[in-house]
């Protein structure tokens, strides 16, 4: 029987054709990472302190004081002295100017205490410009920027379900530029939102379009390549949402104004415009879809850009092996099959664990003694191996062997972590569980793109991820309970993953194995043997079992 996998072989496995395909659908990956992290920089916070407004143009020369030396003299001298919040709390100092507060401070201690009424000064020696500064986010409102960033994430489980669906439903091509061309709209945008609110709305729409993309594009790039293949388009595709760190820690350290910092992350989606003449329709959705015309018209443009031939006796017999009659899959189908419904459990247990212990330890081991810049290069470059270490991992022992070993060293090392001593040697094995961590969310990707068929593919792991980002938007709230046990949290992070490590070698190895284009490929994914070079051709053995 011949599938889409032998066209691909035929057509020159990864040609000059895969390789332009690729190329472009990495760039969502880097968008997705920009448009993720840009809060990190447009809405921190740095050190704050009540204005006085009559203060704003007073000047300490006549004490001998440096600009900076008599901000921070204003800044002491509006500080109640006592248990209040420094940040939010001042003296009542209506009407009372600077030089009679320097002269008499013993008599202004005595003034009534109450809430900042004037608005902030903020300290800009590490953040320029933000939103937390210009719409005054703090005290009262401290909240909204994580709440924002929330909402940010709750727009990635709209984008998981629609957009899952669309590319399931109308095609892979179509969705991937209505994804793009929606976020490159909404960023723009969001660089004008007057007020917190429009800026909430705004984001969570971007949310759900960049996420769209970056699922899209990921489904699409493992549907192009042979099976020895799909390790590598599968996980370099996260280099590249690595590399955002960097761009993002040079553009939060050098630009003046956060409107600009938004509209530069949209420079991007410029790359992405000649992608709509390059870019086509996944042939293997279209064979999915009885599309056999169109299949067969892509299928000789693969060949003709990878100089190669294929004949037409080849595609007919490609068209005729796949004319049996089949029911339409749909999610139901999933529930009806007993196998297909414990990998599904198994798999959103797995992938809220991921983003769970990733998000958890990323927020835990954020504080490295360094500037926020160099410690969000740091938390980019440790990602940067694990990838690489994800390849080799993935192609030597297996999707299941690897996948089950890193979460659970990943939660070892939470464990570890518990009782090791604040400083170099509880960052050092902190960073293992990250590294373990990002390595083995890297392969989950992979591994659930090789079980569910091609009619199903983009929505199941599109259902999956929606189990992932509520394991994100759940980690911060964890860390809530070091109220109560400080290394409470370690040990959540740290027991999940090892039962979701446990987990994994539960479900099908797929290395070197055909991509299930059927319902029935899944379910006979456990016992189809193959004899197979994971980089090289492969030729499955007959099924041990009907």
């Amino acid at each position: 029987m011949v599938n889409f996998d032998d066209v691909l072989e035929a057509t020159g496995g990864f040609g000059w054709y895969q390789a332009r395909t690729y190329l472009f659908l990495c760039i969502p990956a880097l968008l997705g990472s920009l448009l993720t992290f840009t809060q990190v920089f447009i809405g921190g916070v740095g050190d704050h302190w009540c204005k006085v407004s009559q203060w704003e143009n007073d000047g300490c020369s006549q004490w001998g004081l440096t600009s900076l030396q008599c901000n921070a003299l204003k800044k002491n001298l509006t500080v109640p002295e006592g248990d209040y919040d420094e940040k939010c709390m001042m003296y009542n100092l209506t009407g009372v100017d600077l030089e009679t507060v320097y002269g008499n401070y013993a008599e202004v201690a005595q003034l009534d205490v109450i809430k900042c009424n004037d608005g902030w000064v903020f300290d800009k020696s590490v953040y320029q410009s933000t939103i937390t500064e210009d719409w005054e986010l703090v005290c009262d409102k401290s909240a909204v920027p994580n709440v924002l960033q929330s909402v940010y994430l709750a727009g990635f489980l709209l984008g998981c379900l629609l957009f899952g669906y669309l590319a399931d439903k109308i095609g892979r091509y179509y969705t991937f530029f209505m994804c793009n061309g929606a976020a490159a709209i909404f960023t723009v945008l969001s660089a004008f939102s007057p007020n917190a609110v429009v800026y909430g709305i705004l984001r969570f729409l971007i949310g759900a379009s960049s996420y769209g993309s970056t699922l899209t594009a990921f489904v699409f790039a493992t549907e192009m390549v042979l099976p020895g293949q799909r390790v590598y388009v599968g996980v370099v595709l996260w280099y590249w949402f690595a590399c955002g760190y960097f761009v993002l820690s040079a553009l939060g350290r050098y630009l003046a104004s956060w409107r600009v910092f938004i509209a530069l992350t949209v420079v991007p989606f410029v790359f992405l415009i000649p992608s709509v003449l390059v870019l086509t329709e996944s042939p293997r959705w279209l064979l999915s879809k009885k599309r056999y015309q169109e299949a067969e018209e892509i299928s000789k443009k693969i060949a003709k850009v990878n100089k190669k031939e294929v004949s037409s006796d080849f595609l007919a017999k490609l068209r005729e092996d796949n004319l049996q009659p089949t029911e339409k899959a749909t999610l139901l189908d999933i529930f009806r099959s007993p196998v297909i419904f414990l990998y599904l459990l198994n798999l959103l247990y797995n992938w809220f664990v991921q983003s769970f212990v990733y998000y958890g330890l990323s927020l835990g081991t954020s504080s490295l003694g360094v500037n926020v810049f160099i410690a969000f290069c740091i938390s980019g470059a440790v990602e940067l191996p694990a990838y690489t270490f994800s390849i080799y991992t993935m192609k030597w022992l297996g999707r299941k062997i690897s996948t089950g070993s890193l979460m659970i060293l990943a939660g070892v090392a939470c464990f570890a972590t518990i009782p090791a001593p604040d400083g170099p040697l509880r960052v050092c094995v902190a960073m293992i569980g990250k590294f373990a961590i990002t390595a083995s969310f890297s392969n989950i990707y992979v591994h659930t793109a090789e079980i569910f068929p091609t009619p199903l593919r983009t929505l199941s792991v599109g259902t999956c991820s929606v189990a992932a980002r509520i394991g994100g938007i759940i980690a911060p709230l964890i860390l809530f309970l070091e109220n109560y046990w400080k290394q409470l949290p370690l040990a959540c992070f740290a027991a999940s993953s090892v039962l979701a490590g446990a987990l994994v070698f539960l479900l099908p190895e797929t290395k070197g194995k055909p991509m299930p284009d059927t319902i029935e490929d899944t379910i006979n994914l456990r016992n189809l043997t193959v004899k197979v070079d994971d980089d090289k051709n492969f030729k499955p053995l007959p099924t041990l079992t009907a």
